[in-house]
């Protein structure tokens, strides 16, 4: 009876016996298969999660690009320096409460002490500048996806400033680290300044645009070439591992094992060096012609390449000031100064061209058909028209176009302008065509358009009256235009009437020498050329302004050299006027702006330049000279010696209708009568 009772128990344990033997089944398949799919599905993904413990991924800067003059000058390079980082968040080892279990390797924030001990290191400028490198640790650090990543905190250290550091290393932690990196140089300083531009800090807005091709505490280019250039200038960069401990220190002999599981290195790729086409020597003759005036700018261009040979702004900053912190006292001063240095005059600003502008005048008074350019106007110094003078600058008697360019005659213009042989649609067709009105395509430092008004323009700002049409046929009144635009206009009338486009970049190379990019003249097709019998007569006219005894710069003609060009006194607003005093003795704010445009060798020009002096009074005067200065520099250095005619010594420089003929026989060139050949 009790066997059979058992022999029923037994029965009745079967079920459960095989149901755990069905769980036990699954639970070993799911193991099985857990298993599976971590060495082998996923196997080769936790292997790299591995090797991220003993594996540290260092960046390796790549040199930026240098930036040279057309003679092979350095305008921006490199120096060695030292770039300090810090791991907001970094890895650290957390005892265990219970002393049979390890440490445990966890994430920590830095604490406000280890940062402060770390800024006590460094040499600040300034409250701001402490506070700066405080705040932008302790808002990584609170980032818990990036504040895992070393981040550069300070560029540039200095000798002391590292060695600091270093003496604290062991005091301070793994979160500090000092890396090789390199810092820009530029050696020609203040002189280039807003060529070259300067390298700062990526902003957060940068970052954000970048779409993770930068990283924090990144250099780029800010203005200049630096910024208009940065992808071919940055160069990629390139990586390199080492083996570490748990603590993240680098391990001095690592197994052979760990040594074979480094990714491969990557070399970083130097970015490609630029080749500009300003000439240094000249550049520094541009610059050493404003001595004693505080503001202007000049440019100097070949005018039949557009090909930039000079381009000052003055003044500047030196642009190596940007690779350190600023003192906030330093940056505020020059953002008060009335000079303004941090504006590029060749192209950031726009004036008024004054009489510069009469050439564009002229070529639109001769597309009317009923223009006489021989018909003479009597200027007895102004003319009435709306209830008020407009004046000139003294009593010319009857002058017709010719003369009116050479002494720049006001009332001649305003004349034809209230005969509306010179409207405002008449004006600003021409002007457009000329290249004002818009950017030269430079692009550069956010170059700005200028103004060219209209009717509709005037009518929308409420200020239209016949009135500006006069202002507007002198230069004045509501048309401003850049010195580059002056530049490329006066370039045009020298080439036969086509308007360049402007190029700085002669060439990019790789850091092996090889050619990446060559710039080629770009003549404007979307404008139409200057008639060459209008250019001519204009042409002729410009020689008069500077060899002509009447002409407005015929005290500043050079004894060898036949130039063209046209002087221009702008006259400054009503609201400068009422704000205006005297900043320093040199710096009068009630004298007008002084210009002055010219190309030569006047039959075969090489050079055209355009001058500016802000309040610089009379052009003939204060801008005059500085053209001149660049003139003679540049045409005194030519190996040609057909390119620029020489007047032999006591010679009168030519009339208006005479040209100069190079190779005349034992006493040199000769006085020759003009053909009708386009200069």
């Amino acid at each position: 009876m009790s066997n059979l009772q058992r022999s029923e128990d037994l029965r009745a344990l079967v079920p459960r016996l095989q149901a755990m033997s069905v769980v036990a089944t699954l639970i070993f398949v799911a193991l099985l298969g857990r298993l599976c799919q971590l060495q082998i599905l996923e196997g080769e993904h936790y292997t790299r999660r591995a090797e991220r413990n003993f594996i540290d991924e260092v960046v390796v800067e790549a040199p930026r690009g240098r930036i040279f003059s057309s003679g092979g000058d350095l305008l921006a390079t490199n120096r060695p320096a030292y770039t300090l980082y810090v791991t907001p968040r970094p890895r650290v080892q957390i005892e265990s409460e219970d002393p049979n279990k390890p440490p445990v390797g966890a994430r920590v924030p830095l604490e406000d002490g280890q940062i402060d001990e770390l800024a006590g290191l460094i040499d600040f400028v300034d409250e701001a500048d402490h506070d700066a490198f405080v705040d932008k640790i302790r808002e990584r650090r609170g980032d818990e996806k990036n504040g895992i990543y070393a981040l550069a905190v300070r560029s540039n250290l200095s000798w002391q400033e590292y060695a600091r550091i270093e003496t604290r290393r062991e005091a301070l932690g793994e979160w500090v680290e000092i890396r090789e990196s390199a810092r820009r140089f530029y050696p020609r300083s203040e002189l280039v300044a807003f060529l070259t531009g300067y390298v700062g800090e990526i902003t957060p807005d940068g970052l954000a645009q970048a779409a993770g091709a930068y990283r924090p505490g990144d250099r780029v280019g800010k203005t200049g070439i630096e910024r208009q250039w940065e992808n071919y200038l940055r160069g990629r960069l390139g990586r390199r591992s080492r083996v570490v401990d748990v603590h993240g220190r680098a391990v001095a002999d690592p197994p052979a094992d760990a040594l074979a599981a480094l990714p491969l290195e990557e070399s970083p790729i130097p970015g490609q060096d630029i080749h500009l086409t300003i000439d240094l020597e000249l550049q520094q003759v541009a610059a050493n012609a404003f001595e004693g005036k505080p503001a202007g700018a000049v440019v100097a261009l070949e005018p039949q390449t557009g090909r930039i040979l000079a381009m000052v702004s003055v003044p500047a900053i030196d642009p190596n000031r940007w690779q350190q912190p600023i003192p906030q006292e330093a940056y505020r001063e020059w953002a008060e100064s009335p000079f303004k240095p941090f504006i590029d005059r060749t192209v950031q600003e726009h004036f008024f061209p004054g009489s510069t502008y009469k050439v564009v005048s002229s070529l639109a008074a001769l597309d009317d058909p009923t223009f006489d350019p021989e018909r003479e106007i009597v200027c007895d110094g102004y003319v009435k028209y709306g209830g008020r003078k407009f004046k000139c600058t003294h009593k010319h008697g009857p002058v017709n176009l010719h003369q009116a360019i050479v002494q720049s005659c006001n009332v001649y213009f305003y004349t034809l302008a209230m005969e509306d042989v010179l409207s405002l649609e008449r004006q600003e067709i021409f002007a457009r065509r000329t290249g004002l009105g818009e950017r030269t395509g430079l692009g550069i430092n956010s170059e700005t358009k200028g103004r060219i008004p209209t009717e509709a323009f005037e009518a929308r700002e409420g200020t239209y009256q016949r009135g500006v049409q006069l202002n507007s046929a002198i230069g004045q009144g509501n048309v401003t235009a850049t010195v580059l635009q002056i530049a490329v206009l006066y370039a045009a009338i020298a080439n036969g009437g086509q308007v360049m486009t402007p190029f700085l970049v002669d060439r990019i190379e790789t850091h092996d020498r090889k050619l990446v990019f060559a710039s080629t003249p770009q003549v404007r097709r979307d404008l139409e050329a200057i008639v060459n019998a209008d250019r001519q007569r204009i042409h002729q006219a410009l020689i008069g302004v500077v060899n002509d005894p009447l002409g407005t710069a015929y005290s500043e003609r050079l004894p060898n050299i036949t130039v063209a060009g046209k002087t221009g006194t702008a006259q400054v607003g009503a609201a400068e006027r009422r704000q205006a005093g005297i900043v320093r003795p040199e710096w009068d704010t009630t004298k007008d702006h002084a210009w002055f445009a010219a190309y030569a060798p006047a039959e075969r020009p090489r050079i055209a330049v355009a001058a500016f002096v802000e309040h610089g009074g009379v052009g003939a005067d204060a801008a005059a000279p500085i053209a001149m200065k660049v003139i003679e520099h540049y045409l005194s250095r030519t190996d040609d010696p057909s390119a620029a005619p020489i007047r032999p010594a006591g010679e009168p420089p030519p009339l208006p209708g005479q040209r100069l003929d190079a190779g005349a026989g034992p006493r040199g060139p000769r006085l020759g009568q003009l053909g009708g050949k386009s200069p």
